[in-house]
């Protein structure tokens, strides 16, 4: 009778931990380790972005995580751009690692990004204003108070 009980909690614990093995946050710290392994052996981080972006590694996760090891968002865009990595997926993951949305549009200019399609992932008010619509009537202001008043102006009147 307790070899079934054993036997029981022993199944229900695996059943209950196997969840636990194959969950993002495994997946991530593995990611992590395999970032961290090749920063130590290259101690470039362009390097290692473009690499592991070329090996085929999920680009929106390997920028992410870069980003969150505390390596320069700047200088992780513009290698994974360079690394022909897809540009929303280096947006996305950038943003997701708290860059803000101007950082990740300079960046991605300064190395030759599309700023068509840097508008379209970043939207207006994100890093990207578009153009005034034409036909807007411009705003005509006088002085203030009213009209221009002249006359002369003499030091010794001060």
């Amino acid at each position: 009778m307790n070899g079934k009980i054993i036997v029981s909690l022993l199944i229900v614990v695996v059943l209950i931990s196997l969840p636990l093995i194959v969950s993002p946050v495994f997946a991530e710290e593995t990611l992590r380790n395999i970032l961290a392994k090749e920063y130590s052996a290259q101690k470039d981080i362009c390097a290692v972005v473009k690499k592991t972006i070329k090996e085929g590694l999920d680009t929106k996760e390997v920028t992410k995580t870069c980003i969150q090891m505390g390596h320069d968002a700047c200088i992780v865009v513009k290698c994974g751009i360079e690394a022909n990595g897809n540009l929303e997926q280096i947006i996305i993951g950038a943003l997701e690692a708290g860059t803000t949305p101007d950082v990740c549009s300079r960046c991605a200019l300064e190395v030759g990004a599309d700023p068509q399609q840097l508008a379209g992932l970043l939207g207006p008010g994100l890093g990207y204003t578009p153009a005034t619509a034409p036909g807007l009537a411009s705003v005509e202001m006088g002085p203030p108070g009213g009209g221009s008043g002249g006359g002369k102006i003499s030091p010794s009147s001060f």
